[in-house]
């Protein structure tokens, strides 16, 4: 509406001349629609906003944050930094928005180009390279031309077939632990090998292996998991990495009775380790 735009204006003309134009190089997406009814020279500005912003709820209230200097990076499917890593920052008023800190994944060569992945489910668009470039382009607005979505990262298209089949495989409603925590063991060790994807995606298959394998009182599986997520925190030195490692040490000190009771687990342990969050 008016007052938006009026803000969203307000706001761009207080940026310095740099950061003005920088704006003006963020690129809009094909198929938006101005659902706004906002004239047209507003809608040239606005369509910038609302392609690269990122969204957050406050109540029934939605809010749109654009991080600049992030959403002029490209994207890679193999990326050398990540923009994980997040603080919740208090506002005066009642809205809180997260901050984001671009942290490097790789060794990035003088004059060599930051990229990002623009997504963190490296499974969600197959295994097969033209559905996937399809798929990546509906999903983001362009046509990935990177080496995995040609076709030319020998081994890739496998991996990523099989762990699409052994993600299919868990049960959404599980009871055999040791057959999902055997099942998450593969996952884990597949995900490693993937070339491409979030390295948050890595952190996060660990995380689910952790969470089966301490509910199978699987000691081998608890350790090959720990060991496998203090090399990945050690080797990423992400904030964001090392805090889901130092998450997994309080959570199995906390369990660590039950787990070594070898009795089978109650229905409050169980769904504290089915809960997503628990080890973020």
């Amino acid at each position: 509406g008016p007052d938006f735009m009026r803000s969203l204006n307000q706001q761009i003309a207080c940026l310095p001349s740099e950061a003005q134009a920088q704006y003006f190089k963020l690129t809009p997406r094909e198929n938006d629609v101005n659902i706004y009814r906002v004239n047209r020279n507003d809608w040239e500005v606005l369509k910038l906003f609302v392609a690269n912003c990122k969204t957050y709820m406050q109540g029934r209230s939605q809010y749109g944050v654009l991080y600049l200097n992030i959403a002029l990076l490209n994207h890679s499917c193999a990326p050398n930094a990540t923009n994980r890593g997040l603080r919740l920052r208090k506002t005066e008023g009642e809205e809180d928005f997260e901050d984001r800190e671009l942290w490097a994944v790789k060794n990035i060569r003088k004059g060599e180009e930051i990229s990002i992945c623009y997504f963190e489910d490296a499974k969600q668009f197959g295994s097969i390279p033209r559905k996937r470039k399809t798929a990546i382009k509906a999903e983001v607005g362009f046509e990935c031309k990177f080496p995995v979505c040609l076709g030319q990262v020998p081994g890739e298209e496998k991996t990523l077939k099989k762990l699409i089949e052994l993600n299919s495989k868990l049960n959404p409603t599980p009871s055999d632990w040791k057959r999902e925590a055997g099942i998450s063991s593969r996952i884990v060790d597949l995900t490693m090998e993937l070339y491409f994807g979030h390295p948050c995606e890595k952190m996060s298959a660990i995380d689910d292996l952790m969470g089966f394998a301490h509910l199978a009182r699987d000691k081998d599986l608890v350790k090959k998991g720990m060991d496998m997520a203090k090399q990945f925190a050690e080797e990423n030195k992400l904030e964001a990495i090392q805090r889901q490692y130092e998450g997994l040490e309080r959570v199995l000190a906390k369990w660590s009775k039950e787990f070594y009771s070898n009795n089978v687990p109650e229905k409050r342990e169980i769904d504290f380790f089915l809960n997503p969050t628990i080890l973020d």
